[in-house]
Formats: C-alpha cells, structure tokens, sequence
C-alpha cells in the first residue's frame, strides 16, 4: 500500500496557497478602493503615496502569479512569497507610518496558514530588522511629525522596541497554533492511513472469497487490478487514484457469491434464466457495496454496478452508455474481457492474448471505450508481464 501522508501533506499545503493569494487579492482591493475613495476626495491622502501603494499592490499580487498562474508550489517559493510581503510591510510603515502598523504583523500572521513552525520563524526573524530599518527610514522622512517620534530615542523606546515585543509576542502564538495544528494533521494522516489499510484487508478478504467461490478464475482478481493500474497510469491518473482504483477493482465480480454454484461452475451453454441469473452479479454486489464505509468501498461500488456496461449503450442494464458509464468501470470492463478470454474456464478453451487483442481492439466504440482499448493496445507488453506474474495455478 502506498502512504498517502505526504499526498496529504500536499494537499493542505495547496489549500494554503490558496487561501494567501485570496487574502492578498483581498487586500490589494482594499487600497485600490482606498486610492478611489481619496480620488473620490473621502480620504486625504496625498497623492505622493500613490507609487509606494501601487508597489505594494503588485507585490501582493505575487502569490496569485506563483500560486494560481504559474502554479508554483515549492518551498523555496513560499520563502520567497514570504520574504515579498515582509518587504511589501516595511515599505508602507515606511512611507504610511502609523496609518498602516498592522501591516507589520501581517506576513508572520499569513505565514502561520502554512501550519509549519519554520515559515513563522522566518518570517519573524526577517521581519525584526526590517520593522527596525522601516521605523528609522520613517524618521528621517518626518512622516510623524508629532511627539514622541520626532527624536531618534523616542522612535527606538516608543517606536521600534514596542513593535518588536509585539510582533515577537504574536510570533509566539502563531508558532502555538502551527505546532497544534501539526499534530492534528498528523493525527489525521495516520488515521486515514489506518482506515485505508482496513479497506484493504476488507478487499482482499471478500476478493479471496470470491476466488473459492469460482475457482477455476485462480488469480483473475489480482491480474485485472494489475490491468486496471496499468490503464489507469496511462490516463493518467496520480498515484494515489490509480492505487485506489486498482485496488477497488478486485470487487468487480463480488456479487458473484450471491449466485448459486452449479451456474456459475455449468460446463454447458447455460439457459436464457440462468444468464439471468447470471447477470444478476452486477446487482448483488452493488447491492453489497453501496453502503460500506470508505472510499475505495464506494468506489468498488460503482465498478461492480456498470463494468459489464457496454459503450455502444447494449450492456447489462442497456441504459448507459458512452461517458456515461462510470469512467472506472470502462477501465475495469477492458481489464475483465481480456483476462476471461484468455483464462481457461469451464465453458469454454483459454484464448491467445493476441486472440484477444484483436477481439478487444475489434470492440472498441462498441463494446469498450475506445480511447481505453488504445491505451490497452499502447501498453500490450505491460498486459503479457502481468500474465506471467500471476498464473491460475
């Protein structure tokens, strides 16, 4: 089984890239319609700080480029998203002073959404000596002319030296909050492995039980999940759908418990009522599924219902067809057919695999999916190999 805590862990880092670009979007609406609202002669705000606002603008404009445009995801790129915005702070205490001293907190407090201790220490350590430059550029520029910021001691006591024990202060409980939420995440993740791992078990225990029920089908499960992988990959699916798919194929055929054994075991040509009877198996293991807990459950729900669904529409049900049938189930559909034909069965003599390719690469828009029987055709070889790994005994 693959572990799926760094996918996790990916998963939640996305969201929070997410969640800054929106933030600073939001933001950068607000000095836009601050610029409109002085325009609008609302505000006073001499129109000298426009440049130093619309800098500031672009800046928080930078996680939406990295994060949503060019999709950049690495750490090396949120320490640069960060370093950005702790500039984009000192730059407008610089020239807005007081006006704006919450924006002096505001990257420690964003980089707390990453729920990593070392992105709020960062963040803080590079913070302190740019509060300190942006405090002493402010005085030189006489942004506040009033006392006690006019002299160079009263901006060190009452200037810098307070905003440093509050951004230090707010830092401590940003870095509370990640180490909690890091622990709940990393209670999550094994949890989730826990009951992936239960799915499993469960899976190849009903799998087994399916196999004694038909025995003459010896490893069918395991080749068609091993199929159901390979067709999987090749659309291109992550590692962890392919996993679970492939995974929940193996229940394609559990509804077969449910039909007697001298059908399924008949040497002869079976009778209209006991292919009736037969076909029945789509329904009892969906039947079986629907209601387990879990998504590979779930999953293998829907495969046991539509994988004898055919494309042209003429399947079990005759209602789907075409994209309609679940996109799994036309995976697990191709995987199913080639193994049966070259199985032996107690109907009928094993089949070559170029036999079958043929016949499957015949059906394809009709029977199959015809973009799953190209890719089928495509990794040929890797469908022989599995043949080899898993022979009936």
């Amino acid at each position: 089984m693959i572990n799926f805590a760094n996918n996790l862990i990916l998963d939640f880092e996305k969201d929070s890239d997410r969640r800054i670009s929106a933030i600073c979007r939001a933001i950068t609406v607000l000095i836009i319609v601050v610029i409109l609202l002085n325009i609008l002669h609302i505000f006073k705000i001499s129109t000298a700080l426009y440049p130093t606002l619309m800098v500031s603008a672009v800046i928080l404009l930078m996680p939406t480029l990295f994060y949503d445009i060019l999709h950049l995801r690495s750490k090396s790129v949120r320490y640069v998203v960060l370093t950005l915005l702790v500039l984009m702070s000192g730059l407008m205490y610089s020239i807005l002073s007081y006006h704006v001293i919450i924006m002096l907190i505001f990257p420690v407090v964003v980089s707390c959404l990453y729920c990593d201790r070392s992105n709020v220490i960062y963040t803080t350590v590079l913070s302190v000596p740019v509060m300190v430059v942006s405090h002493l550029i402010a005085y030189n520029l006489k942004i506040v002319p009033d006392e006690p910021l006019v002299t160079l001691r009263g901006v060190l006591l009452y200037g810098i030296i307070p905003r440093v024990i509050e951004l230090i202060a707010i830092s401590v409980i940003c870095i509370g909050i990640t180490g909690k939420l890091q622990r709940l995440i990393t209670a999550l993740v094994k949890k989730n492995n826990e009951l992936y791992e239960e799915q499993q078990v469960m899976v190849g225990s009903l799998s087994e039980l399916v196999e004694t029920q038909s025995h003459e089908t010896g490893q069918h499960v395991k080749r068609v999940a091993a199929y159901t992988e390979i067709l999987c990959r090749a659309m291109g699916l992550s590692e962890e759908e392919t996993w679970k798919i492939s995974v929940a194929s193996m229940m394609h055929d559990v509804g077969k418990i449910c039909v007697p054994r001298e059908i399924l075991h008949k040497p002869g040509k079976l009778t209209e009522d006991e292919f009736s009877e037969i076909k029945k198996h789509v329904d009892y293991g969906y039947q079986l599924l629907e209601n387990a807990p879990g998504e590979i459950m779930q999953l293998a729900a829907g495969i046991a219902k539509q994988h004898h669904e055919r494309y042209d529409g003429k399947g079990y049900q005759n209602k789907l067809e075409g994209e309609q049938i679940n996109k799994y189930a036309r995976c697990v559909a191709v995987a199913d057919v080639f193994d049966a034909l070259v199985s032996k069965r107690c109907y009928k003599k094993s089949w070559t695999p170029e036999q079958a390719r043929e016949e499957i690469l015949s059906q394809a828009g009709h029977q199959f999916d015809p973009e799953i029987t190209k890719l089928f055709d495509e990794h040929f070889d890797e469908f022989l190999k599995v043949m080899e790994d898993y022979p009936d005994a």
